[in-house]
């Protein structure tokens, strides 16, 4: 796959997020879909500069369709972070899919 169109696939499929609901709660925010389902999430205080992308929903389009490894997701996400959340300085970790006891909480 050429690499042009790699990018314009990227970011069609990072396009459906674009527009996640914004959810405070405790010290930790959110980024829900229309089911309130939480996609990515960071500390409020943001001391560890991580920011958690839910594996199932993101991280694994990136290593199963396109193979890509660790180190070239978290660009890629860093900078459509960036651009689309206005989100600067963190770095992107996967983490497995949120405990339902949490989507509870958060689905109101």
């Amino acid at each position: 796959m050429v690499l042009e169109q790699k990018k314009i696939l990227v970011y069609k499929f990072l396009n459906r997020f674009n527009d996640l609901e914004k959810v405070i709660e405790d010290d930790t925010v959110y980024y829900v879909d229309k089911d309130r389902k939480p996609l990515f999430f960071h500390s409020q205080d943001s001391k560890t500069g991580y920011i958690w992308f839910n594996y199932d929903q993101i991280w694994s389009f990136f290593e199963e369709f396109f193979l890509m490894k660790h180190k070239e997701i978290q660009g890629i996400l860093k900078g459509w972070l960036e651009e689309i959340y206005k989100l600067k300085g963190f770095t992107p970790h996967v983490t497995g899919s949120m405990s339902p006891y949490r989507w509870k909480r958060l689905i109101k």
